[in-house]
């Protein structure tokens, strides 16, 4: 059992069916993605799966930095209750300032979207955000720290239960910002502890010279012009995205294969 961690491109976010994102193509059995997700909650839902049992690999695509899950005092009407996911939608005011933001203009995406940020001013999620975006959450120091505590989080979690893990991105400023660029000790020791021979990167986009920075599915996706829906790369992308990976998670599996000897291949 390989399960498939992240956010809506992981859940499959305006394809067709979530068989046509890349995690599945790849080969993945079973998702835990769920759109709007930090960093945090993907971490959290990894776990949470593989304490479950039968888990035998992971992949895992964080997403932006700058989202993050609290677990509320009170019910959030949300799907995993009191969990929930904020992001800086979530403080958004009125349609206008979410549509600019839309690749495509999709009215029923934006109704669910407004019906979404509605329920949190409803329930004081807002308010809260609000507060805590103005006070800490819109610095990059704390967007990086936290995603980086993440990663080392769920990184020491699978290694220490022997799970092999192949792990990409959404966009690559989770690693390559300016805090990392001048990192203090913290940041330092929790950077330096990232096991990157398990990351899978993106190519540069095309017109791009060999110095740029490697890409994640999000950035890639845009930078070589594959469809997109309102904000989602479409199942062009995701095919090609899984090809390019094929290699480096057939090592992961293979390894899986090898600590899981009633496996019979890789497929």
């Amino acid at each position: 059992m390989i399960i498939a961690a992240g956010d809506s491109f992981v859940y499959g976010s305006e394809l067709a069916s979530p068989a046509n994102t890349f995690t599945a193509l790849l080969g993945a059995d079973e998702c835990v993605a769920w759109p709007g997700y930090g960093n945090d909650a993907i971490a959290r839902t990894a776990i949470e799966r593989c304490e479950q049992g039968g888990v035998s690999g992971v992949i895992v695509s964080w997403t932006f930095p700058g989202r993050y899950e609290f677990r509320f005092a009170y019910d959030t009407r949300q799907r995993k209750s009191p969990w929930y996911s904020i992001n800086a939608w979530t403080i958004k005011q009125d349609a206008r300032e979410i549509e600019k933001e839309f690749v495509t203009k999709d009215k029923a995406i934006l109704d669910a979207q407004l019906e979404s940020i509605s329920k949190a001013k409803e329930t004081g999620v807002a308010d809260f955000a609000k507060v805590f975006y103005s006070h800490v959450g819109s610095t990059e120091y704390w967007e990086v720290y936290s995603s980086l505590k993440e990663i080392v989080f769920l990184q020491n979690y699978l290694q220490l239960n022997q799970i092999p893990y192949l792990f990409t991105c959404a966009d690559n400023s989770i690693i390559f910002n300016h805090t990392v660029n001048e990192r203090d000790s913290v940041i330092n020791s929790l950077y330096s502890q990232i096991d990157f021979d398990k990351w899978f990167w993106f190519p540069e986009g095309k017109g791009h010279n060999e110095t740029c920075a490697p890409r994640g599915f999000y950035q890639w996706a845009r930078e070589n012009k594959y469809p997109v829906g309102t904000t989602h790369p479409l199942e062009e992308a995701h095919q090609d995205a899984a090809k390019l990976m094929q290699e480096k998670f057939n090592e992961m599996v293979k390894k899986s294969v090898q600590q899981n000897p009633t496996r019979d291949s890789l497929s």
